[in-house]
């Protein structure tokens, strides 16, 4: 039953990283890679960037190394939603009203804190290899 609970709740996990993988894809392909997302400064822009890699990174270690994979996604998504508050807060102020008008931020929260609370139970007790 653990062994299940923790393959579904990775699976929920994959498929959120690979829907921001394609995010961040689809803006690569339409603005190239060194998109400054309308003159957000460098270091940001090359994090989101950074983010169409290390995502599907995290959703492959999810099942070929489930406990890496569960740590990745885990340290992903907090720094991801760290970042984008910091850039509401710097860039969209006051902070609740730019998160009000920023959903896909607000979805992000609610993804880091599905894994925060989670991640205990997505978390291997025996090595699981999918395939």
């Amino acid at each position: 039953m653990a062994q299940r609970r923790s393959l579904v709740l990775r699976v929920i996990y994959a498929l959120c990283l690979l829907g921001a993988t394609y995010n961040h894809w689809v803006e690569i392909f339409q603005h190239g890679l060194f998109w400054d997302h309308g003159g957000f400064p460098r270091a940001s822009t090359t994090f989101w960037t950074t983010l169409a890699v290390l995502d599907p990174t995290a959703a492959i270690l999810l099942f070929w190394r489930p406990n890496v994979g569960v740590a990745a996604t885990a340290a992903i998504i907090v720094a991801d939603v760290v970042h984008n508050v910091w850039i509401e807060a710097n860039y969209f102020p006051p902070l609740l009203h730019g998160l009000a008008g920023a959903p896909q931020v607000i979805a992000q929260i609610a993804f880091m804190v599905f894994v925060l609370i989670t991640a205990p139970l997505a978390w291997a007790t025996s090595r699981q290899v999918v395939g």
